[in-house]
Order: structure tokens, then sequence, then C-alpha cells
């Protein structure tokens, strides 16, 4: 007859719990990975640029604790038609319908709900200048990063911002 010693089994289970601790799950230690580069300090917020009496286009950061994205702070300025500073004024006709963006590291492409008409050149580079300066406070080169605004009806403008290096 075949009798159980309460003690054999709890030995065993100790046995094949310290044994899977020591071989662990089959994977081995991974080095260091690297992350990219950091962002290149804190943001209060999204900077937009809007222009001046003079044409100039002139930063208004907005106080949002956070630095966003190119979408958001695409769609800020188009949703904000009025610059926290005196002086400036927006290009960007005021709309609620949203903004796409992609934004693929080396290329962000601004697709606006509005024909080529509608916008003036200031109004463009506002929009370009606003999407650099995100670009440029997330810790990436604008120079190394072509941005687009393509409208509905029009072609599409891709230049760099003439106020953010």
């Amino acid at each position: 007859m075949w009798t159980r010693r309460p003690g054999r089994a709890t030995a065993t289970a100790l046995v094949l719990a310290v044994g899977t601790l020591i071989s662990g799950c089959g994977v081995g230690p991974s080095g260091v990975e690297d992350g990219g580069e950091a962002p290149t300090g804190l943001a209060e917020g999204p900077t937009l640029y809007f222009v001046d009496a003079g044409g100039r286009l002139r930063p208004d950061t907005r106080d949002t604790g956070r630095l966003g994205t190119v979408q958001g702070a695409v769609q800020l300025l188009m949703a904000d038609a009025n610059p926290t500073a005196p002086g400036l004024r927006n290009e960007v006709p005021p709309t609620r319908t949203r903004t796409v963006v992609e934004d693929a590291g080396d290329y962000v492409t601004i697709y606006l709900p509005l024909r080529s008409a509608e916008i003036s050149a200031a109004g463009v580079d506002q929009i370009i200048c606003t999407a650099a300066a995100v670009v440029a406070t997330s810790g990436r080169a604008v120079a190394d990063v072509a941005i687009s605004v393509r409208p509905t009806h029009g072609a599409a403008v891709t230049r760099p911002c003439p106020v953010v290096s």
C-alpha cells in the first residue's frame, strides 16, 4: 500500500520553487538602451506665433503647463484669435474644425481645414513657426524637419520658419 508522507511533498515543492528562482525565466540580462535625445528644457506651454504691426512674426507662449504636440499647438492657434501680448494679431482664420497633423520625425505635414484663398502668407508662416517651435522645444533640430502646410484647395507650402532656427 502506498502512503504519502506530508514532508516529502513540501520538500519537493520547495526544491522546485528554488530551482525556478535560480534559473530565471530564460531571458538573459540586457544592456542599457538609448532612449534618444531628451527635451531641451521645461516648457510652460506651446509657443504660438502672431503678427505684429510691422508684419513680423512674434512668439506668444501659452501657459498650459505642458508642451503638447504640433497638432495641439496648431489647433490652439486656429481656435484662439486673441494673442495674449498686446499689439499682435492673428492672420489665421479662426475655426473649430480640427486640423490633421502627420508628424513623422523628419517631416511634419499639417492638413488645414481651409482653402489657400482663406489664409494669408503670414498666416501660413504663423502655422509653420508654431509647429517649428514645438519641434525645437521637443529636442529635435528644426533644420532637419521639413514642415508642410496643405490647405484643402491649393498648393502645399513647404518652407522653413523665418524666425525659428
